[in-house]
């Protein structure tokens, strides 16, 4: 996780250690760590079938994706409202805080397709889309299935 070591040892991202994701089952930081491994083996899958994809955006972008409800404003709000505004007060820290590139706003503004209209514009932005659905599924399914391990 070199690539997105300064994002880690942020305080936003200790902020973010503190902060309920999902039903209260963990937390934004984890998820978003989660979200970054899951962004890696998916860009090496697409890389192995000549698809290139850029490691470190989409591993920055993952790890910054959920980072707008660090932002109490956003965390208190209705979920409804969250969904549309966490990724853009999440794509503008990383832009004010992480001086993030525009492929790596872009894809933190946009992780939340199909929610948010307009989909990604770059490879590493549906990589980062791919990525949360799949670590949100396995965090209900860990979280309510009755078959999950506890």
């Amino acid at each position: 996780m070199r690539m997105g070591e300064d994002i880690v040892q942020s305080e936003r991202f200790d902020k973010a250690w503190h902060v309920p994701h999902h039903h209260k089952k963990g937390t934004i930081a984890q998820h978003c760590l989660e979200t970054a491994g899951y962004a890696l083996r998916i860009s090496r899958w697409l890389s192995r079938r000549g698809i290139t994809v850029s490691e470190r955006d989409v591993v920055r972008a993952s790890l910054l994706h959920d980072i707008g409800m660090t932002e109490d404003e956003v965390f208190l709000s209705p979920s409804r409202v969250k969904a549309y505004t966490h990724p853009r007060e999440g794509s503008r820290i990383a832009r004010e805080e992480f001086g993030v590139s525009d492929l790596q706003a872009d894809a933190i503004l946009r992780h939340m397709w199909p929610i948010g209209h307009v989909p990604p514009h770059s490879i590493e932005g549906w990589v980062v889309v791919a990525a949360d659905k799949c670590c949100s599924i396995h965090e209900i399914h860990q979280a309510f299935a009755p078959w999950a391990k506890r």
